[in-house]
């Protein structure tokens, strides 16, 4: 006989949770989650490292036309030999940093580099102009452009930006002064100085809103591919998501030699609870049981998701048998404790699920044959009465099944 206490129809079942994009930052356009955040540097890093190679690659193709150059004003006697250091210099580093790039392989690696290499570059431009005396005008000219490719086109984060465009703009001025030995017209440091400040405004204008939007887009997608992902009345996996799954950790367990159980998952005698309390009730009940599963399930990377009307299936890598036969009590256990009235369930005068339980490691045919195994399975588990569990594994081509 039954002793739990009879509840009511009327239960509370968990919110699901609305899918809302990640925010980004104002100032610092970053976005807010930190795991977000570091998935769209990941994401972008393909990009990242293309820009950088083709930015090494510009770089050196300068430095060999200042090479040309220079070497042409050494011929005539208008340069000291010593002018010719910057600019071998100028494509030697751009060479050495094109290699590094070519094996860097995270995005905190490429940053790092990039800051390098602009630094670098400057040092050596503003050495150029100092051996250049006759060239002074092209300071602010130089400084304004190094300005806004560390703005606009260095693959770093913006506040990375801000601080190589300010150290820049402050060491900049400084060095042309020095170098013009006190010679420098008050006027000309004035309007060097009134184009840096509008190159570091429209710069970090510029840079602030592409990262804001490029960090909302990736944001949004996340977002959509959650909703593709997402069944819509529990707030848990769809079958989508559970099919895209069950691929890839198939694959997976197969290079591993590692086991994979499924769970089949049925409300027994759902439609009569639908007919007797109505279908917004049936909803809630759906909702109350895929949270019940998903809290049940344990490990983070076990799957819970819906596979169809009051079905559900728990995908659990890399466990056998007997740690599955463990979830699946785990999870009708958690059921039995919900309490919820079936009165006119045949078998129950509450409400419970039958569970198929199969587990392979034999991966020789297809992600289907697990699935038609635990269907197979459940079905067995319906037929001996309901509330059951029926158990199987399959293993080179030998089936064991039992029902408990």
């Amino acid at each position: 006989m039954d002793t739990r206490a009879t509840g009511s129809s009327e239960f509370q079942t968990a919110a699901v949770p609305e899918l809302a994009p990640a925010q980004v930052t104002r100032w610092s356009a970053c976005l807010a989650d930190a795991q977000c955040e570091h998935d769209y540097r990941v994401h972008r890093f393909p990009s990242d490292f293309r820009r950088a190679w083709l930015l090494t690659v510009l770089a050196a193709a300068a430095g060999v036309l200042n090479v040309l150059v220079e070497l042409n004003a050494y011929a005539h006697g208008l340069s000291p030999l010593a002018a010719l250091v910057p600019p071998v210099a100028g494509v030697c580093l751009p060479l050495l940093a094109l290699v590094i790039v070519l094996h860097v392989q995270t995005p905190r690696m490429l940053e790092g580099l990039m800051v390098v290499c602009i630094a670098v570059g400057t040092v050596t431009r503003f050495v150029m102009l100092t051996l250049h005396p006759d060239l002074g005008a092209m300071w602010p000219t130089m400084m304004v452009a190094i300005v806004l490719v560390a703005y606009l086109y260095l693959p770093v984060r913006l506040t990375v930006s801000v601080v190589l465009a300010g150290v820049i703009s402050i060491a900049g001025p400084i060095w042309w002064a020095m170098a013009s030995g006190g010679a420098l017209p008050a006027d000309h440091l004035y309007r060097a100085l009134v184009a840096l400040m509008l190159s570091n405004a429209l710069g970090f204008t510029a840079a602030n809103g592409l990262h804001r939007s490029l960090r909302t887009q990736f944001a949004q997608s996340l977002v959509l591919q959650q909703l593709l992902s997402t069944d819509a009345l529990t707030g848990i996996a769809n079958r989508r998501r559970f099919d895209a799954v069950l691929e890839r950790e198939w694959r997976r367990c197969a290079r591993a030699s590692a086991p994979l159980s499924l769970l089949m998952i049925d409300v027994d005698h759902f439609k009569a609870y639908n007919d007797h309390w109505g279908h917004q009730q049936g909803d809630e009940c759906l909702k109350l049981v895929a949270r019940l599963l998903l809290n049940s399930a344990g490990r983070p990377g076990d799957l819970v998701a819906r596979y169809g009307g009051e079905e559900f299936v728990c995908l659990l890598p890399d466990i056998g048998p007997a740690g599955a036969r463990s979830v699946a009590m785990r999870l009708t256990a958690a059921l039995a404790r919900a309490n919820i009235p079936h009165p006119h369930s045949p078998s129950s005068l509450w409400l419970t699920m039958s569970i198929g339980v199969a587990t392979t490691s034999d991966f020789a045919g297809g992600p289907g044959t697990l699935i038609a195994f635990a269907d197979k399975l459940l079905y067995a588990a319906k037929n001996s009465g309901r509330d059951q569990i029926a158990e199987g594994a399959l293993a080179g081509g030998e089936l064991a099944a039992r029902a408990a």
